[in-house]
């Protein structure tokens, strides 16, 4: 019976573990986004326009619901939500997923599509996750997590940088 607890402890424990890292991973930066002073020279290439067009205010808000349901996705946790919510926490940023990488301009691109693998590992971490086998997925699960926190990160900078207002 102690045995038991030990494992539930541990299992809790690296959960935790992983989804703090990951919110903190999707906290503001205090860090200021400029860091030279700008300059008011003309432009190094006028011939041709850029190819790096502002995003859309769909593709931003598509941006920033991927971002928020991420975030949802961070603060699930299976041993006390169950496995369900963390099924439909994954359904969500996928559909999320999908809107964001076919609305994303040139400039969110790299980033969603940055979100985009690592949410893969995440999806093939959780495959076949059920109650009876949530522990032995875990480290798996908490592994993935860890690099959709670093994406939604990323995915959070940019969005900040290029979508006023988000």
């Amino acid at each position: 019976m102690r045995l038991r607890r030990v494992r539930r402890s541990a299992s809790a424990a690296v959960a935790a573990v992983a989804l703090l890292c990951v919110m903190a991973s999707c906290g503001t930066s205090s860090t200021p986004s400029q860091t030279s002073p700008a300059t008011t020279a003309a432009p190094a290439s006028t011939a041709a326009p850029t190819t790096t067009a502002a995003p859309t205010a769909a593709a931003c808000e598509d941006v920033a619901a991927l971002k928020s349901s991420l975030e949802a996705l961070a603060k699930v946790r299976p041993a006390q939500d169950g496995v369900d919510a963390l099924k439909t926490a994954i359904d969500n940023v996928k559909t999320n997923l999908d809107a964001a990488e076919a609305s994303a301009s040139e400039v969110l691109k790299p980033e969603v599509q940055q979100v985009k693998t690592a949410f893969a590992e995440l999806q093939t971490a959780a495959s076949g996750l059920t109650a009876d086998n949530r522990r032995e997925k875990l480290p798996s699960i908490a592994a993935a997590m860890k690099q959709v926190g670093t994406a939604t990160a990323a995915l959070s900078s940019k969005l900040t940088q290029t979508c006023p207002g988000s």
